[in-house]
């Protein structure tokens, strides 16, 4: 699950597909620790078969909420890897970097992505095995103030109509993850406890986080036309059928 702490953020890309400010709210810990619960049951099919339990926290700049290593220490005593999804710039602070980088927080990771092109500042670098870094950017969403690209894959609606249910779409989206072809529009939660239908929190809400599976499902089924980002344009008729738009909503178990 991509849970997004916070949409503070006082970088002020350019590119960004939140809309991220210095001004921006934090995620309360309740709100959290709800989103930790919707979690168990989203991935409970996928965890149960062995995938990899890990949680991505993003943000805005998730470092710049004033409770993230808290929110950290309870994903590593739930059992589940933290993935930190962050500019960099916390590692100029070396009481957060000292909290963050424990040698004993062995699972964790962080990718720290900084475009020079977008990016205004570039973070310091850390020589630590739990860091990668992304100094380029191949794909930006037409949401925001990101910049448009297309895609073909509407993963999320079509695994949900064909398999029945979120949580066997999420189960094939995380089996598809390990391989590297998970496609777009995995679900995720916002800082306001919004469950939304794509990685960015300008998609379609299909719930909040006190949300059963079978409301999630139910409202996955009824998004409808959702094409904000431009993601339907173009689609040929199998994958728009595949989504509940075509003349034959009838696929496939695993059609995209």
């Amino acid at each position: 699950m991509l849970v997004k702490v916070t949409n503070r953020c006082g970088m002020g890309c350019s590119h960004c597909l939140e809309n991220s400010t210095p001004a921006g709210e934090h995620m309360t810990e309740e709100t959290f620790h709800k989103a930790l619960d919707l979690t168990r049951r989203i991935e409970a099919l996928a965890w149960q078969i062995g995938l990899p339990r890990f949680v991505i926290v993003s943000g805005g700049e998730c470092t710049e909420h004033p409770d993230i290593v808290k929110f950290v220490e309870a994903l590593v005593d739930w059992g589940v890897r933290p993935v930190l999804l962050t500019n960099g710039l916390w590692l100029e602070n070396k009481d957060l970097r000292e909290s963050l980088l424990r040698p004993e927080w062995t699972q964790l990771m962080f990718q720290v992505t900084n475009d020079a092109r977008f990016y205004p500042r570039a973070p310091i670098r850390v020589q630590d095995p739990r860091i990668m870094y992304v100094d380029s950017l191949s794909v930006f969403v037409a949401l925001g103030r990101g910049l448009p690209f297309r895609a073909g894959s509407l993963t999320l609606r079509s695994l949900t109509r064909s398999l029945g249910g979120i949580e066997a779409a999420v189960l094939r989206l995380r089996a598809r993850a390990v391989v590297g072809s998970a496609g777009h529009c995995t679900p995720s939660i916002t800082h306001e406890g919004w469950v939304v239908a794509g990685e960015s929190r300008h998609c379609a809400r299909i719930g909040t986080v006190d949300s059963t599976n079978d409301e999630l499902t139910r409202a996955v089924l009824a998004m409808g036309e959702c094409d904000h980002c431009g993601l339907e344009a173009g689609l040929p008729a199998a994958h728009r059928a595949a989504i509940g738009l075509g003349p034959d909503a009838t696929v496939e178990a695993g059609a995209t």
